[in-house]
């Protein structure tokens, strides 16, 4: 977004609000046009201070980035590993990858004005100041993360799943009380790990990871019995066969949302602009291009 550009846009909102300005009668003051008729690209625009580069949307996500919210190729002298179960986010392929260029362009960035740079999971949510603009790798809301971080309205509802390998005691259980004695793991600081230590309060320990790699080596090598991921996740040959759903932790709806720095003025913003797609109906049509699921997955009573 040029200089001359974001002159403008001011010229034109202070000339929209003047002739929208309702006429002062009986003393009363003039009453400018509501804030809700801003679109996201003029919001941001008014933040460009906010910005961590200038001109630039810079967003932080995982490397490596999993399928299937990540896809694609990484082109020559990427940084980021594409393989069977990863992608590269500058792709543009994945739900997430998808919906970061969407975002981008109603917040009025061209795709080659986004960076993207790589943040482990639990950096992405954690206090202090960041090295972007905001955070997109399948955060979900949490009030617990809500206090070290800002959240944008939530751009994806989500649930949790089991998946297993072939002669897994995990396979055919239909109970939370079944899972209890099984050994399952998930990585460390997720909802996937949440679900396990509140929903199945397993006998044994359940085994943290660092990332999700780790946690696949161990149920590969039968060191697990299974691994919790986002449902979405389950059905892109990490494993097996995909167990069956967990209800809501904690009886909400889980959902991800994009993670800021604490009082950043681009929540606004990526709310606009999220509203914007909820509306239209991209956001549905982004579920339905990138994420293959079957919803008669059985849910754990």
């Amino acid at each position: 977004m040029r200089r001359w550009f974001l002159a403008l846009a001011v010229l034109a909102l202070t000339a929209g609000a003047c002739a929208e300005e309702t006429s002062p009668s009986d003393g009363e003051t003039p009453t400018e046009a509501p804030e809700e008729d801003q679109t996201a690209a003029e919001c941001t625009d008014e933040q460009q201070g906010d910005l961590f580069a200038p001109d630039t949307l810079t967003i932080g996500t995982g490397n490596p980035a999993y399928k299937p919210w990540y896809g694609g190729e990484s082109e020559p002298g990427s940084d980021w590993r594409a393989e069977d179960f990863t992608g590269d986010p500058h792709s543009g392929e994945g739900y997430e990858s998808a919906f970061a260029y969407a975002l981008a362009e109603e917040m009025g960035f061209s795709d080659d004005q986004v960076e993207w740079v790589a943040v482990t999971f639990n950096k992405s949510f954690a206090p202090g100041p960041k090295d972007f603009d905001f955070a997109m790798q399948q955060i979900s809301i949490s009030a617990k993360r809500e206090e070290a971080v800002d959240f944008s309205a939530g751009y994806f509802d989500v649930n949790q799943a089991l998946i297993a390998n072939e002669g897994s005691p995990a396979i055919g259980v239909t109970t939370l009380a079944g899972l209890k004695d099984l050994k399952l793991g998930a990585p460390i600081g997720t909802t996937s790990l949440q679900a396990i230590e509140e929903l199945v309060q397993p006998t044994q320990e359940a085994a943290a990871y660092d990332d999700l790699d780790l946690a696949l080596k161990d149920l590969k090598n039968g060191q697990l019995d299974g691994v919790v991921v986002d449902f979405p996740t389950a059905f892109y040959g990490y494993a097996d066969v995909v167990v069956g759903q967990f209800p809501d932790i904690g009886g909400e709806q889980e959902q991800f949302g994009l993670a800021f720095e604490t009082d950043s003025s681009l929540v606004r913003c990526a709310n606009i602009a999220i509203e914007a797609m909820r509306d239209d109906g991209r956001l549905d049509a982004l579920k339905s291009e990138w994420l293959e699921v079957d919803t008669s997955v059985p849910v754990f009573s």
